[in-house]
C-alpha cells in the first residue's frame, strides 16, 4: 500500500511505508525545525503557518516571518492556520490572523492546511469572501450538508483516526459525501500503522479496498500539491 500522509506535526518525520507527508507548523517557534526537516527529507512537504491555539501570544511580527520562511521553500503551504471556538484564544484575533494568513495563500499561490472547531459557518464564510487556492480541511469534523459548498471553494477533506472513535458518528456519516476527487487522509505521527488504520476502517465504511482507496488518496493530495506522477 503507498500511503501519504496530510497531516504531521514536527518532529514527526514519515517512516519507511510513507511516501510523503505535510508536516505542518503551527507557530513561530517551529517554523525553523518544520524548514530544516523537509530541506533534509523529499518525502516531507512543509507548511507554515499560526494555529488559532497561538494567535493571542505570537506577537506583532509574525505576518513577515510568514512569508520569508514561505519565500525561502517555494514548495511550501501555509499551515496549520483557521478558526477554533473551543479554544479560550480570543476569536477576534483568530480571524484576523486566518484571514491575513489566507490572503497570503491567494498571493502566493500556497496551498493551505485549515483547522476548525465549531465554527464551521463563519469559516464558510471566511472562506467565500478569500477566495484562496485549494486547501485541506483537516481531520474534517464538519456537517456533511456542508461538503458539496466547501468543494465548490476548492476544499480538500482530511480523515484521521477519528473515523475509528465511537463518539464521532457526524465524522463517519460525513466521509461518504466527500467527492472521491477531494479525499484525504492522516495519521499526525510518522507510524505507517496509524495511517493503514485510518485507511482501512474508512475502506470498511466506503466499501471499497485499503489498497485503492489509498491509491486514490495519494492521486488527490500528488494533485493538490502539483506533483506530477512518477
Amino acid at each position: 500500500m503507498q500511503l501519504f500522509n496530510a497531516h504531521a506535526h514536527p518532529p514527526a518525520a514519515p517512516d519507511g511505508g510513507v511516501r510523503l507527508a505535510l508536516c505542518c507548523g503551527t507557530r513561530p517557534e517551529d517554523w525553523a525545525e518544520v524548514l530544516e526537516l523537509s530541506a533534509s527529507r523529499k518525502d516531507i512537504f512543509p507548511l507554515f503557518g499560526l494555529h488559532p491555539w497561538f494567535t493571542d501570544s505570537a506577537g506583532t511580527g509574525w505576518p513577515a516571518l510568514l512569508e520569508k520562511y514561505l519565500m525561502r521553500s517555494p514548495r511550501a503551504g501555509v499551515g496549520e492556520i483557521g478558526l477554533d471556538k473551543a479554544s479560550k484564544t480570543n476569536f477576534a484575533a483568530q480571524e484576523e490572523a486566518f484571514r491575513v494568513q489566507l490572503k497570503l495563500a491567494g498571493r502566493l499561490n500556497r496551498p493551505s492546511a485549515i483547522h476548525c472547531v465549531r465554527a464551521w459557518g463563519r469559516l464558510r464564510e471566511m472562506l467565500a469572501e478569500e477566495r484562496p487556492p485549494a486547501f485541506i480541511l483537516h481531520s474534517y469534523g464538519g456537517p456533511p450538508e456542508l461538503i458539496p459548498e466547501l468543494a465548490e471553494l476548492k476544499a480538500y477533506f482530511s480523515f484521521g483516526a477519528g473515523i475509528t472513535g465511537p463518539l464521532r458518528e457526524r465524522m463517519r456519516k460525513a466521509l461518504p459525501a466527500v467527492p472521491p476527487e477531494r479525499l484525504l487522509f492522516e495519521s499526525e505521527d510518522p507510524d505507517a500503522a496509524s495511517l493503514v488504520s485510518v485507511i482501512s476502517s474508512a475502506a470498511f465504511i466506503l466499501e471499497k479496498t485499503p489498497d485503492s482507496l489509498a491509491a486514490l488518496a495519494g492521486d488527490n493530495l500528488k494533485r493538490l500539491l502539483g506533483i506530477g506522477a512518477e
